[in-house]
């Protein structure tokens, strides 16, 4: 198992509003896929374009969220939200301290 990051680089126009949804998508995310499930990290660039840096066990699960997600119900709130995706990619852990 490798651990993975998974890198969005997005815009959304109203951030107070995709990060109030974020909260929910968190918490599905860590009823879902449990210790697959690593953290995320929520950041604004200077130019006002966000970016979402999210840590899985593996590369599947990253794999299988980014499937399941955008079609879960429960998380619309949040990818409503969601602008222009400039970037998304996976990669994968080498060394963390």
């Amino acid at each position: 198992m490798s651990t993975t990051i998974e890198y969005v680089h997005f815009e959304a126009d109203n951030p107070d509003a995709l990060v109030a949804a974020r909260d929910r998508l968190v918490t599905i995310l860590e009823e879902r896929y449990g210790s697959d499930f690593l953290g995320a990290h929520l950041a604004r660039f200077d130019d006002g374009s966000l970016m979402d840096f999210l840590i899985w066990a593996s590369p599947e699960a990253a794999e299988r969220a980014g499937r399941e997600m955008p079609v879960e119900s429960r998380a619309q709130e949040f990818f409503k939200e969601v602008g222009d995706v400039h970037e998304m990619r996976h990669a994968t852990v080498l060394h963390a301290t």
